[in-house]
């Protein structure tokens, strides 16, 4: 028995120490194979820290702040890398080392590494393992106000019917137990214009606001794209959000596009507007809200101050008309305005003659509704001077509902139809286009969009369609108009197509067309952009040889029709973004041809056939990748063209493009250009493109240029809206991922240039004199933009040259126009590391006098923005922002040798922003008095905030200084409003702080006699007893913390009952312990 025990026991024993050898010895067998394990294992948690490292950049480049445990994770995986880094640097020394030794003292330096190699390993698998939470998530998004813009909402302020509807959808907004509001009406009524004012008034409310246009079709797709980023808000961080679905023709499940409701949802409000009340109901809206027409004695209200109250009250007989017509106008505000604009300033038998149309045109096949609206637009319409305005207004109904309109499109369109008399050129279209728009849209027929865009009243443009459709008046056109109503095929009646004049399908689902001849002998328009089409059949074009207009955008077509050929009065042909399409030669019989569009298609050639078309003015070829030439002569052979838009990547030199060419063109005055970036610094010379009206030119490193596009030419804000306006910048020159200095032709386009877009330019450091040299009159800029290019220190740096050459220039003329800047409207700054200042020299040769708006992020070694000399010239300036430049301590700096005794002033400043400036003290650091008449809009934001309370000035120097006591003096009231956001008050340590914050802030309001709209803060009840007894010129009042339990009735309370007396405060909203708003009765 003892035997077997002690066999057993040595068994385990040689089993242990068996097994033991073993994995020593893997150790040394699998040295080089676990080495290579951690080096792979390494370079994952490498890859996924740059993964989270660009997540976190873009949190913070949103504002938002990271996740718990983030920024630890971050920190541990440099310390591990680190570590290995260390260890892998040792193991090859060691390796190295060892392999010149004994091989004993090379086993165990194998085995001590093997060893050490998989223990770390160990250690990075977890660490990627706990990362991988973070690879989806790491910031918490932060709320950013969506701003709404009003329509033509200042006529309404005082009418009865728009104030009560206005209040009633605000308080059903507000109320907690609801959830879905609607709001229904005739269309013209202002329901849109309601909603919009809704989502201005509560926007301080919620995270984030949707605004979302439905139509009669509804695009599912794109409801769910724009409510994606809501819905992850409301549901994830159960933030509260605003969602508008405005101009719903039938009922819509929410579930379906993805809009989170219920009662698990109750922090998602919902907010829709429709011409019929069934449709809020279909949706079991908790609150359906009529919105009456006006008033008789509203519209009459309305009216004059459309008219002119002046010109009425002066003349008793057209008084009495006028009052007539407005009886005709139904009560609706847009027709209001459209007969309005359309009498004012005209004589009194044009009014008579209207009032006699207005009560005889009343069409019987439309309804009532409709018949109101076409009665009185078509009036607008028919009292238009202008023909050309009459064209394009008709033009406009042919696209789908909503459709946001480019006036360059409309400008081509034209061209087609010849709808401009004596026209000198493609840029004289766009100008009488631009015209024909103000007209129309002073006549309340248009509604005006950001950049040169307009848009159609869904109303105004069921008017347009009917002048188009009826047989009534002198029109000769009669449009067929399917536009949006997601079609999937389309086949014409015989007995009904030979009259129409112009066929509009766009923004369909189409996918196949007759494979037959149709017959449209006056056809002269025919669109079929954004739909689905892959072929076109060959004999289809055989009927509709009037032609002039052929609009097949945005298709997946891969050749031309042989029919093509037999359109030979087509003017204007768009075939852009086929991106299949890779052969025009046909298009060389279209003699006619003034507009050739093949943007964004597959063509590799221009070919010669190209060349036959010799009344080409304009043809684009823009983003065609795969073009690598035009046909040699081509160019030279098109006598008459004036616009040439080209792009490829494929191309090596501008003589690849037949560039060189154009200097043989009479007519020649545009070309854009975009090509790679290494391009610049070969251009060739003799080019002259210096001398052309119009420019731009891109060149932009071809592995980035999807991601360029998107950063620069997608914009939100004030600057980007001019810059989508093309008649605001001519020349223009976007140059990225390049190095400083330039070729010599190109310092010559930087000369002539009025807006710059420099994007990573390497060892640039200024823009004076680096780029403009040092003579003033070389300076032409109107905009400029810098963005990553990290060695610019300034915008405007001394040297000694520079300082001479100016003083002996200023000298010799003694004016104040010949200074740098002076002519410049916008400015953008953007991840400017090095940025110091923005001029690095005597501010005698700066001005700032025509700068619109300028926006500065990111630039982290900024200081300051203005010195107070050329702050007190920034007379034009509308709007400020500066966001993440974590140094800076003061926007405006205090007195410098050009300073004068005047005050500063910013007359235009509607709008600041100043956001997550952690160093930032005061807006401006000196004695002076700062005002501003127009401001409308303040937010100051930012994620930390320390204020010193020995400081004698508010962080905003708009205010009275700290112990300042001097009786307020009330003014009258203005009727602009100023909405202030002093988020940082929120901030006070203390009781005693906040009120002092609070008091000189309210101080400033009451002595600018402001209405102050949304005003928010703390400790509310203690801080307004300071205003017991001053006169209050606040209308509403939102209070946090005010009482620990509901109050009966606060007018009760000090110091409300005070703040009551002279019925200035009429609203009263309390948070924190309760959810209530009370109104003075």
């Amino acid at each position: 028995m003892a035997e077997e025990v002690a066999n057993t026991v040595a068994g385990k024993i040689v089993d242990l120490l068996f097994s033991g050898a073993k994995r020593e010895i893997d150790y040394i067998r699998n040295y080089t194979k676990n080495v290579d394990i951690l080096k792979n294992e390494a370079q994952k948690l490498r890859d996924m820290r740059d993964r989270i490292q660009q997540r976190i950049n873009a949190a913070k480049e949103n504002g938002e702040a990271l996740l718990a445990g983030v920024q630890n994770w971050m920190d541990k995986a440099e310390i591990e890398m680190s570590k290995v880094e260390e260890f892998l640097e040792q193991e090859a020394h060691a390796k190295k080392t060892c392999f010149n030794l004994r091989p004993c003292v090379n086993l165990s330096t194998l085995h001590h590494y093997s060893k050490m190699a998989i223990n770390k390993t160990s250690f990075l698998l977890q660490h990627q393992e706990d990362g991988k939470t973070h690879e989806s998530c790491v910031s918490i998004p932060t709320p950013t106000p969506r701003f709404v813009d009003l329509y033509q909402t200042k006529n309404l302020d005082d009418i009865d019917t728009h104030k009560l509807a206005l209040r009633e959808i605000i308080q059903a907004i507000k109320d907690e137990s609801i959830q879905m509001v609607g709001i229904y009406g005739s269309g013209g009524v202002g329901k849109t214009t309601l909603a919009k004012e809704v989502a201005a008034e509560v926007k301080n409310l919620f995270a984030d606001i949707v605004f979302i246009t439905v139509s009669q079709t509804v695009d599912v797709k794109e409801i769910q794209k724009n409510v994606e980023k809501a819905a992850k808000r409301i549901m994830i961080n159960k933030e509260k959000v605003l969602i508008i679905l405005d101009d719903i023709w039938e009922p819509v499940v929410l579930s379906d596009v993805g809009i989170p409701c219920g009662n698990e949802h109750m922090n998602c409000k919902i907010l829709l507007t429709s011409r019929r009340m069934d449709v809020g109901e279909g949706m079991n809206v908790d609150r359906n809200i009529c919105v009456n027409t006006l008033k008789k004695e509203e519209a009459w209200v309305l009216f004059k101050r459309i008219v002119g109250d002046g010109k009425l009250a002066n003349d008793s007989s057209l008084e009495k008309i006028a009052k007539e017509v407005t009886e005709e106008c139904g009560g609706l505000p847009l027709i209001i305005q459209a007969a309005g604009n359309a009498l004012k300033n005209k004589k009194i038998d044009i009014w008579e003659a209207a009032l006699n149309r207005l009560r005889k045109h009343a069409p019987l096949e439309i309804d009532q509704e409709i018949r109101k609206a076409f009665t009185h637009l078509k009036l607008s319409y028919d009292l238009l001077d202008s023909k050309e305005a009459k064209s394009i207004f008709l033009l406009c109904s042919l696209f789908k509902e909503d459709e946001i309109l480019d006036t360059l499109r409309l400008a081509e369109y034209g061209v087609g139809l010849q709808i401009f008399d004596n026209l000198d050129s493609i840029n004289d279209a766009e100008k009488r286009v631009r015209m024909a728009v103000d007209t129309l849209t002073s006549s309340s027929l248009l509604l005006p969009e950001p950049g040169d865009k307009v848009k159609m009243h869904d109303v105004v443009r069921d008017v347009a369609l009917l002048i188009t459709s009826s047989s009534e008046g002198e029109e000769k056109e009669k449009f067929l108009v399917e536009a949006g109503k997601c079609m999937t095929e389309w086949q014409p009646r015989n007995r009904t197509s030979e009259s129409y004049t112009k066929i509009s399908l766009m923004s369909n689902i189409i996918r196949k067309l007759p494979d037959h001849e149709l017959h449209f002998p006056l056809l002269d328009t025919f669109l079929i952009r954004y739909n689905g089409l892959s072929m076109i059949p060959d004999d289809f074009f055989g009927g509709m040889k009037e032609v002039k207009v052929l609009d097949m955008s945005f298709n997946n077509i891969t050749s031309l029709p042989q029919s093509v050929k037999l359109l030979t009065k087509l003017i204007t042909l768009d075939l852009s973004w086929n991106e299949s399409l890779y052969e025009i030669s046909l298009l060389g019989e279209l003699k006619d041809l003034e507009i050739l569009k093949v943007r964004g298609t597959r063509i590799k050639v221009i070919p010669g056939e190209i060349g036959q078309v010799t009344n080409l003015r304009l043809l684009d070829a823009g983003d065609c990748r795969y073009l690598s030439h035009v046909t040699p002569g081509v160019i030279s052979k098109l006598t008459w063209l004036e616009e040439l838009y080209i792009g490829t990547l494929a191309t090596h030199s501008v003589s690849d493009l037949g560039l060189m060419e154009i200097s043989n063109l009479k007519s020649f005055r545009a070309l854009h250009l975009w090509m790679d970036s290494d391009e610049c610094h070969i251009f060739p010379e003799g080019t002259y493109f210096e001398m052309l009206q119009e420019f731009y030119f891109q060149f932009i490193n071809q592995r980035l240029i999807d991601f360029e596009r998107l950063l620069f030419e997608n914009h939100d804000g004030y600057i980007s809206d001019l810059e989508r306006s093309r008649s605001y910048l001519k020349r223009r020159l976007h140059i990225s991922h390049s190095n400083f200095p330039f070729s010599m032709p190109i310092k010559k386009l930087f000369r002539v240039s009025d807006g710059i877009l420099l994007m990573k330019i390497k060892d640039l450091d200024n823009i004076i004199p680096d780029l403009y040299g040092e003579s003033i009159n070389e300076f032409k800029l109107k905009s400029i933009q810098l963005k990553c290019c990290h060695n610019v220190s300034c915008l405007v740096k001394a040297t000694q040259t520079f300082v001479a050459s100016n003083d002996l220039m200023l000298g010799q003329r003694k004016t104040t126009k010949e200074k740098y800047f002076s002519q410049v409207e916008q400015i953008r700054l953007t991840d400017l590391k090095n940025l110091k200042l923005l001029f690095d020299c005597s501010f005698q040769f700066i001005s700032l006098r025509n700068l619109q708006a300028i926006e500065i992020s990111g630039c982290d070694s900024l200081l300051t923005v203005f010195p107070l000399s050329v702050a007190q010239g920034l007379s034009n300036l509308r709007r400020l922002g500066i966001y993440r430049c974590n140094s800076l301590m003061v926007v405006i700096s205090g007195g410098d040798e050009q300073t004068t005794d005047n005050d500063i002033e910013f007359p235009r400043l509607t709008h600041i922003e100043l956001r997550f400036l952690p160093q930032l003290k005061s807006f401006y650091s000196g004695d002076s008095t700062v005002k501003y008449p127009s401001l409308e809009f303040i937010q100051w934001f930012k994620n930390t905030y320390s204020y010193d309370s020995s400081s004698s000035h508010l962080p905003l120097q708009v205010l009275p200084p700290q112990g300042e006591d001097d009786e307020i003096v009330s003014g009258t009231k203005p009727t602009r409003r100023l909405l202030f956001i002093l988020r940082c008050i929120g901030f006070a340590t203390n009781v005693d702080e906040h009120k002092r914050k609070v008091h000189y802030t309210l101080k400033f309001v009451l002595h600018e006699a402001l209405d102050l709209v949304g005003f928010n803060t703390t400790y509310a009840r203690d801080t307004l007893e300071d205003f017991d007894g001053v006169r209050w010129a606040l209308n509403e009042l939102e209070l946090e913390d005010l009482f620990s339990t509901a109050p009966e009735n606060p007018w009760n309370e000090a110091p409300y009952a005070n703040a009551a007396k002279n019925n200035a405060l009429e609203r009263l909203s309390l948070d924190g312990f309760l959810s209530q708003v009370y109104y003075l009765s």
